[in-house]
């Protein structure tokens, strides 16, 4: 039980620190003058990649398989969290 109560908040922050990063670079394109949403697919694919790596990391600290669906769960929310945002900024329209 403990393991899982630490996925979820494990994965809570690494989502909350990807999703924080993600909109740093989009305010930084803007801020920058170019169009914010144009290069979110290498930022998407760096976002996948550290979360990749961050469930390899709780995978070999706990050895836990409720552990590890809990971080994904978690970072998963995180990850439609960010979508929607995204989607609701580019005026929701694909």
């Amino acid at each position: 039980m403990l393991v899982v109560v630490l996925g979820i908040t494990y994965g809570s922050l690494i989502g909350c620190l990807c999703n924080y990063m993600l909109f740093q670079a989009l305010d930084e394109r803007k801020r920058l003058g170019q169009e914010p949403l144009e290069g979110i697919g290498k930022i998407f694919f760096l976002r996948y990649a550290i979360d990749f790596m961050a469930l390899i990391l709780f995978w070999l600290l706990t050895r836990s398989a409720y552990g590890l669906i809990a971080v994904g769960l978690s970072i998963t929310v995180a990850v439609k969290i960010s979508l929607l945002i995204v989607y609701r900024r580019k005026g929701g329209k694909f």
